[in-house]
């Protein structure tokens, strides 16, 4: 029953709707580290991101997996980390574009999904470029370094980018939870005066 009525909740919550202008929480409703961005912080936000999601991919596709010589079977691990990763930069910039014309709760929670898809990805290749198994000697194992420096940038300019988005989700989640909640006080308090 509790499980039930979680699942209906949290639905609710992912199909509530952003108002177009999202108000602060009232002094006291926050937790420490929250940041409910606004209208205008949220779209500058988005653009920055969009900007850097272009300029990730830009730098990704320098990343050159068949120069490594790299044995069979890691050169297919390395190749599906490569892909998952530019998967990842169009999923992101696809939530972005979404974002961009609505924001809803639902598609917060995409996108923060996709950015952590996206560092996840990022940190395995980092791996497999890090620790080659390279036929193709010195050169090659120095060149898969230089990519694997590449991509570690791009993890290190990404995770800020999470942290300030999970803040602005958190205390988004939060404003429309004390919504909920204060308009299930305001239809209980005419039951309870009846």
């Amino acid at each position: 029953m509790r499980r039930n009525l979680a699942i209906i909740v949290y639905a609710l919550v992912l199909a509530f709707p952003a108002h177009p202008h999202t108000q602060r929480p009232p002094a006291g409703e926050t937790h420490s580290g929250l940041h409910l961005m606004s209208d205008s912080e949220f779209s500058r936000f988005l653009e920055r991101l969009d900007t850097d999601v272009g300029q990730w991919r830009s730098e990704l596709r320098r990343v050159d997996v068949d120069s490594l010589a790299l044995e069979p079977r890691e050169s297919d691990e390395l190749e599906r980390s490569y892909s998952r990763c530019l998967q990842a930069l169009d999923n992101t910039q696809e939530e972005i574009q979404k974002l961009s014309r609505k924001q809803m709760l639902k598609l917060d929670f995409l996108l923060l999904v996709d950015l952590n898809d996206l560092a996840r990805n990022l940190d395995a290749l980092n791996r497999d470029l890090a620790n080659p198994l390279s036929e193709g000697g010195r050169s090659a194992a120095h060149r898969s370094l230089g990519y694997a420096r590449e991509v570690l940038d791009v993890d290190v300019a990404l995770e800020p980018m999470i942290v300030g988005f999970e803040r602005h989700v958190l205390a988004f989640a939060g404003v429309i939870d004390a919504t909920l909640e204060r308009a299930q006080r305001d239809a209980d308090q005419p039951r309870a005066q009846q």
